[in-house]
């Protein structure tokens, strides 16, 4: 008896140089990867991917760590991928919110009235503090992280605003506390058990979502471990999330794509290495860098869709940075972008 491999299903993203290199779009049931420098279009095309989702039957969910969506990319570009793919894009904002756990039957208070009440009693005592100290009150009291959730007639883009590591790691059923020793040294504590029914698990499970977008896995990492020495928790903090989101790609079969900025060596300017290191290279199976399409990194690299007219000056690059099937930068594609996205 002959047994035919089933490959793993894949979500298009409508662009054609990733969607061919890819083998047909993005895996499900594992993480895939794009990393490159800053305005290359890394965004766009997480968003664009997340309306194809949408357009072809299933929801989308976007976690947004660099606050963009809401206040650019949305506003921009909504309208012109329901024109391209001929179908309204319902855009729905999650909005997350750390609450207290309330006792018996009273009622639950949110976030910000549990900030209220402490304002005003350290106020009636005449204490002075800073926004600092009240966050850090209202965290010991409010550790349980909730999404608000709206009903759904159908498949949407849901936008998540994460921009720190710690809320962050809450949306993955991670309780930590951030330190700060008194060289300067960051560092995060578990606060209890993880649980992996976390938030973002709960929300996949009930809307069905096939995509998993974190656009960009660097930013709230930079921003919670800016320096060298911290680089540990910075480390920890990463393969957390990862492992998570690679237990959500199982067990739901879902894609997950990781946006990373690259980094680069000061003396090697010409190396540009994905943000993340060696733990997002060990959990993503398929990863492309973005380019320039004048960018050079194998000159023996062999174009998945050439075409002699097309001006390199004009269009971008994806090129293979990891695939199970091929080496190293041995393939690449070209992909014109114009006021519909990536073609």
């Amino acid at each position: 008896m002959t047994t035919t491999w089933d490959p793993m299903p894949r979500i298009q993203t409508q662009c054609k140089a990733i969607d061919t290199l890819l083998d047909g779009g993005l895996a499900t049931g594992t993480i895939n990867h794009i990393f490159g420098e800053k305005a290359l279009g890394k965004s766009i095309v997480s968003f664009q991917s997340a309306c194809a989702t949408v357009a072809a039957g299933s929801s989308a969910i976007i976690v947004d760590t660099e606050q963009s969506y809401d206040s650019y990319l949305v506003p921009y570009w909504k309208a012109a991928f329901a024109n391209r793919f001929g179908k309204e894009m319902p855009i729905v904002k999650v909005s997350l919110e750390r609450a207290p756990k309330t006792s018996g039957k009273k009622k639950t208070m949110t976030r910000g009235q549990v900030m209220s009440a402490f304002s005003n009693t350290l106020d009636q005592l005449g204490v002075a503090y800073s926004d600092s100290h009240l966050k850090t009150l209202t965290d010991i009291i409010s550790p349980e992280l909730h999404a608000d959730l709206p009903e759904l007639d159908g498949p949407a883009v849901m936008i998540l605003q994460v921009p720190d590591a710690v809320d962050l790691l809450a949306l993955h059923g991670h309780n930590v506390r951030k330190e700060v020793s008194e060289g300067g040294r960051v560092e995060v504590r578990l606060q209890s058990t993880p649980v992996y029914e976390s938030v973002l698990h709960d929300m996949i499970q009930k809307t069905g979502a096939k995509l998993l977008i974190y656009d960009s896995i660097s930013a709230p990492f930079k921003a919670t471990f800016p320096n060298t020495q911290d680089l540990p928790a910075r480390s920890a903090s990463l393969a957390m999330t990862l492992t998570h989101a690679q237990r959500l790609c199982v067990e739901f079969g879902i894609a997950v794509c990781v946006v990373s900025h690259v980094s680069i060596d000061p003396i090697k300017a010409w190396d540009r290495r994905p943000y993340g290191g060696v733990i997002l290279g060990h959990e993503a199976k398929f990863c492309l860098e973005l380019t320039k399409g004048t960018a050079k990194r194998n000159t023996n690299a062999e174009c998945v869709d050439p075409d002699p007219e097309v001006d390199r000056e004009k269009v971008k690059a994806f090129w293979v940075a990891r695939h199970p099937a091929m080496e190293e930068y041995s393939k690449f594609g070209l992909a014109p972008v114009d006021k519909e996205g990536f073609h």
